[in-house]
C-alpha cells in the first residue's frame, strides 16, 4: 500500500528503488562520519539507521561504527574502513540462511550471530573467511606505493574459521591464532 502510494507521489522508478531496499542491520554505534551508498545513494548514517542489502559502508578518519544485523551477528568497523553488505538472508530455513560481505580495507571486528555456521562468508582482497561459530577481527592494509604488496591479517578471539587463499590454499583457525596473508593488488586474487 505505502509502495503503491509513493508510486503516485514519487514516479515508479523510486518506488521500484525503495522497495528494493532490504534491511539487514541497524547501527547501533556511530563515531564521527559514517557514510552509506545505496544505489548510488550517498548518505550519512546516524544511530539506528537500517543498513541494506549491498550497501556500501565507509568510515572515514577517527570514526567507526558498529552494526547488528537481524541475527544478531556483530561487526565493528574502525577509521577508513570499507565494507560491502553483499547478502544477507535470516530464513528459519537453515539450507536458505546466508551472510556474505566483501571488506576492503581497514579494521573489522566480527561476532556471528544466530545463522548456521556454513552461512557466513567474509570476503577480502586476499581471502574467504568461513565462519564457525566464532569473534575474529581483522585488518586490510593496501599495497603502499605501486609494485608493493598488501597484507589482511586474522585473529580469532573464539571459535574457529576457515581461511582460503587466492591460490585456493585454505586451513582453520582456531581460538588464539593468527594469519596474515600478503598479496599483489596488480594481480587480482580469484574467488576462493
Amino acid at each position: 500500500m505505502i509502495v503503491l502510494a509513493l508510486a503516485a507521489v514519487l514516479g515508479r522508478d523510486a518506488a521500484a528503488a525503495i522497495s528494493d531496499q532490504i534491511t539487514v542491520g541497524n547501527t547501533r554505534v556511530i563515531v564521527r562520519t559514517v557514510i552509506g551508498t545505496f544505489e548510488g545513494d550517498l548518505r550519512v548514517l546516524d544511530l539506528e539507521d537500517d543498513v541494506y542489502h549491498n550497501e556500501l559502508i565507509e568510515t572515514e578518519e577517527e570514526s567507526a561504527t558498529k552494526l547488528v544485523f537481524l541475527d544478531e551477528t556483530t561487526l565493528t568497523l574502525g577509521p577508513h574502513s570499507t565494507v560491502v553488505l553483499d547478502s544477507f538472508v535470516y530464513d528459519p530455513d537453515p539450507s536458505q540462511a546466508a551472510f556474505v560481505m566483501t571488506a576492503t580495507k581497514g579494521i573489522f571486528r566480527f561476532a556471528s550471530g544466530r545463522l548456521p555456521k556454513n552461512a557466513y562468508r567474509l570476503h577480502t582482497p586476499a581471502a574467504t573467511i568461513g565462519i564457525r561459530g566464532t569473534v575474529l577481527a581483522f585488518s586490510i592494509d593496501p599495497a603502499d606505493g605501486d609494485g608493493g604488496e598488501a597484507v589482511v591479517r586474522i585473529a580469532l578471539e573464539e571459535g574457529a574459521a576457515t581461511i582460503a587463499d587466492c591460490r585456493g590454499e585454505s586451513l582453520v583457525l582456531r581460538a588464539g591464532q593468527s594469519l596474515e596473508l600478503a598479496w599483489n593488488p596488480a594481480e587480482p586474487c580469484a574467488a576462493p
